[in-house]
């Protein structure tokens, strides 16, 4: 299952690269090539599975955008052994902006569900 995700994850780790480096400008093109490869790309071993966390994800970049949270987005796989140290950082540095201990749980509950999708998002919704 894991291979079959390889590519939706390369190119969430585009979007999301982009998106930091040069802004929404050149990210918001990898929209349309996630939404394409949802429309068209599966011919997997289990073509359904794949195209559920390919949607999963590309819900959770929706979100993202549409709420200008995409900075609580962690590269996905080998990209993302980071993110622990990345957690503690963002919680330094939550602190460092007087957030309450009760707003920094809210906003960590949501970077997890952000990055763990275990439904589709919609991108008005809260979550």
């Amino acid at each position: 299952m894991e291979k079959d995700n390889r590519f939706m994850d390369y190119l969430f780790n585009e979007f999301l690269e982009i998106e930091r480096r040069i802004g929404k400008s050149q990210s918001h093109r990898f929209l349309s090539i996630i939404s394409n490869y949802i429309q068209w790309g599966f011919k997997y071993d289990d073509p359904e599975k794949a195209q559920q966390y390919a949607r999963r994800n590309y819900s959770s970049i929706l979100y993202a955008v549409y709420n200008w949270k995409t900075h609580l987005l962690d590269l996905k796989e080998e990209h993302g052994r980071d993110a622990k140290k990345n957690v503690k950082k963002y919680i330094k540095r939550l602190r460092y902006l007087k957030y309450s201990e009760d707003e920094i749980a809210n906003l960590l509950i949501e970077k997890y569900r952000l990055n763990n999708p275990s439904e589709i998002i919609s991108p008005y919704d809260q979550l």
